[in-house]
């Protein structure tokens, strides 16, 4: 008898065009999704993918501050299943992925560099995008933009020390 383990986080149908290719190579190509949940995806691929391999996912539809997949530009994923489709007689897979990471900008071209993450949006970017605001609060530019145009000096001050940890 199979064993159904239940999902930590319920699925959300979502069919979107997005790219995605082995990480630290070029060779994207394009397909769709499925649905995803706050910690993983399905999609749709023509080649059968390795348990384990790491795959960047980018969306075609990224629409950034937005909820679901469109919010941000990239993901980094892991594989955790692969199952053989056949659609119209050609050979495709479906792919389960974990989400591992998910950035503003595209993690394959740039998976080689230095990472850091941002205090604020809590995204893995290359540490070049990557600022200081005040003392110990490191925020990407998109954050940086955010913060800067908040009109009140205290509430930033505010926001500063929640970022910190120093709030009692």
């Amino acid at each position: 008898m199979t064993q159904i383990i239940p999902r930590k986080n319920p699925r959300t149908d979502y069919r979107a065009p997005i790219h995605h290719a082995l990480l630290n190579t070029q060779q994207f190509r394009p397909t769709l999704t499925y649905d995803y949940s706050l910690d993983g995806m399905c999609y749709v691929t023509d080649q059968p993918l390795d348990i384990e391999s790491e795959v960047c996912i980018v969306m075609d539809n990224y629409l950034p501050g937005k909820e679901g997949l469109e919010g941000y530009r990239s993901y980094l994923a892991r594989t955790r299943w692969i199952k053989r489709l056949s659609i119209n007689g050609a050979d495709q897979y479906a792919a389960g992925a974990q989400i591992v990471a998910r950035s503003h900008e595209v993690l394959a071209t740039e998976a080689q560099l230095p990472r850091r993450r941002c205090d604020l949006c809590d995204t893995w970017q290359p540490a070049h995008r990557i600022e200081a605001v005040g003392q110990g609060v490191e925020l990407c530019r998109l954050c940086t933009l955010r913060f800067n145009k908040i009109p009140s000096v205290r509430v930033r001050q505010c926001l500063e020390r929640y970022l910190l940890g120093n709030v009692i």
